[in-house]
């Protein structure tokens, strides 16, 4: 079992789109990253959204929610930092081998989540969103 959950930050192997788009399998880095825990079908299984987290300025284009100071905190990550939300990978968060620990780092507020679900769905709704799968179903 695990701690991790809705608006869990944790230490994460992320694999980026453009990484996976040249064959690659794995996370070149471990970062911090957010989940997003979203209900899907009828079965009301729960899929993980693991939002990568970086402290560079997004390059433009890409589309990103500026993590505020008391989040930051909340979560014992430095200012200034993105939850990049136009890409994401889904996993298997009992099984996975990319978390590097199961004890988050902390966990972002309710509202704040609100605001980059709000912004991932904008993204995905436009296109502009790309989903890399980690877990084999």
């Amino acid at each position: 079992m695990t701690d991790i959950g809705h608006g869990s930050v944790i230490r994460y192997a992320y694999l980026w789109a453009r990484e996976h788009d040249r064959g690659e399998e794995a996370g070149r880095k471990v970062r911090p990253a957010c989940i997003m825990l979203i209900t899907r079908g009828k079965d009301g299984r729960e899929i993980p959204l693991i939002f990568p987290i970086t402290s560079r300025s997004p390059r433009p284009g890409t589309e990103a929610v500026e993590i505020p100071e008391i989040e930051a905190r909340r979560a014992r990550l430095y200012t200034p930092a993105w939850v990049i939300v136009d890409e994401f990978n889904t996993d298997d968060i009992e099984s996975s081998f990319a978390i590097e620990d199961r004890e988050p780092l902390g966990t972002f507020s309710r509202a704040f989540m609100g605001r980059i679900a709000a912004a991932a769905a904008s993204a995905i709704r436009s296109g502009h969103s790309r989903a890399v799968p980690r877990a084999s179903d």
